[in-house]
């Protein structure tokens, strides 16, 4: 395993195995997510939480640093006018395994955030998703009930849900691990948590979603999308 985090960026950018390349994307802080129906005409998080629409993690420093023993990389950033701070512990052991700790901290005084957590790009050949988790179908913090914990797979076109105006989609809450994986391959990603998370995988780039009006200007990226959060805010009402 050959694994590498970009000094620009401060981001794990490259995870090998062998000469096969698993990341497609830069491992980075992400607040945001493609708005909802409710989101858009509902409660309008583009006036509401503009601010966290409007403005991406600055990097301030990478460095090598130590903690609790141990060895690794360590890259902060800011946002909003330093009114919010991140900062991405990377630690990697002998077998390739990596260790992320993230530390978030914000003014009390910003708006709601919208979610805290990473988005990455892997290669676009591990369409295989499996995961221990709620499930088998998308579910958010206030729409979870009925969903029962358990192991669930599915290629990455089913796990998502086409919504005819894209937007959000495909989250799964009580996420204790997924992997991505090519067919019938043991070649893939683990992301294990040690806490509950919240995940989702896209083939489709956020900006897309963001942008199309019907999923026929859905394209297919370069990369899958991965989004790695500790919690993101619920869907909301059904009267918007």
């Amino acid at each position: 395993v050959s694994i590498a985090i970009n000094k620009a960026n401060g981001a794990l950018t490259s995870y090998k195995k062998g000469i096969v390349e698993l990341l497609g994307q830069p491992m980075l802080p992400h607040f945001t997510r493609p708005q909802t129906d409710n989101d858009r005409k509902g409660w309008k998080t583009h006036r509401v939480l503009k601010q966290w629409y409007e403005n991406e993690p600055v990097l301030k420093t990478v460095e090598i640093k130590n903690a609790n023993g141990l060895n690794g990389v360590l890259s902060t950033y800011s946002l909003i006018n330093d009114s919010a701070q991140v900062s991405v512990f990377y630690v990697v052991d002998k077998s390739g395994t990596v260790k992320v700790d993230y530390t978030f901290k914000a003014d009390r005084a910003l708006p709601n955030i919208p979610k805290i957590g990473i988005q990455t790009g892997v290669n676009k050949g591990l369409t295989e998703v499996k995961y221990f988790g709620r499930g088998p179908l998308e579910n958010y913090i206030d729409r979870r009930y009925g969903f029962d914990v358990g192991v669930y797979q599915s290629d990455i076109y089913s796990f998502m849900e086409p919504y005819v105006v894209p937007q959000e989609n495909g989250n799964r809450t009580d996420v204790r691990w997924l992997s991505l994986s090519k067919p019938k391959s043991k070649t893939g990603l683990l992301i294990i948590a040690d806490s509950l998370l919240s995940m989702s995988a896209w083939p489709y780039t956020e900006k897309n979603i963001t942008e199309a009006k019907h999923t026929n200007k859905l394209n297919e990226a370069e990369f899958i999308t991965l989004n790695i959060d500790l919690i993101q805010m619920g869907v909301g009402g059904n009267d918007s």
